[in-house]
C-alpha cells in the first residue's frame, strides 16, 4: 500500500495552523493505513458520488488532543491502480462552509491529478 499526497494539502496545512498538530496526525494515519491496508484501518468509507473515480473519506484522531475521532480530522483520499492512494484533501470539521464546497474541491484536485 503506497500514499501519496496532493500537491495542495500544504494549503490544507495552511488552514489548519491553529490547531496543534495537523502534520503529525497525518503522518500517523499515513502508517497506520499502510500497514493495516483499507479494509483494516478504522475510520474508513466510501465516499459516493465521483462516479468512476474510486474516493473514500477517513477520520483521522488530532494527537495531542483531548477528543476522538468525531471532532478529529477529515482525509478525503482516492484508491488509484497498484494499491496507490492519493490523499486529496486533509481537514478538520467547520473548515467548509458546506459539504458542496467540499464536493467542488474535491473534483476540482481530481480533475488536476489526471
Amino acid at each position: 500500500m503506497q500514499v501519496i499526497r496532493h500537491t495542495d494539502i500544504e494549503k490544507d496545512f495552511k488552514s489548519l495552523k491553529r490547531f496543534p498538530t495537523p502534520k503529525e496526525s497525518l503522518e500517523a494515519w499515513e502508517r497506520l493505513f499502510c500497514l493495516k491496508g483499507l479494509r483494516e484501518t478504522p475510520g474508513i468509507d466510501p465516499f459516493p458520488g465521483f462516479g468512476q473515480h474510486k474516493i473514500f473519506k477517513a477520520r483521522v484522531v488530532p494527537l495531542g488532543e483531548n477528543c476522538g475521532k468525531s471532532k478529529g480530522y477529515r482525509l478525503i483520499f482516492q484508491l488509484l491502480e497498484n494499491e496507490i492512494n492519493i490523499i486529496l484533501v486533509f481537514s478538520r470539521h467547520g473548515i467548509y462552509n458546506n459539504e458542496q464546497e467540499l464536493i467542488d474541491l474535491i473534483k476540482n484536485r481530481i480533475q488536476n491529478t489526471a
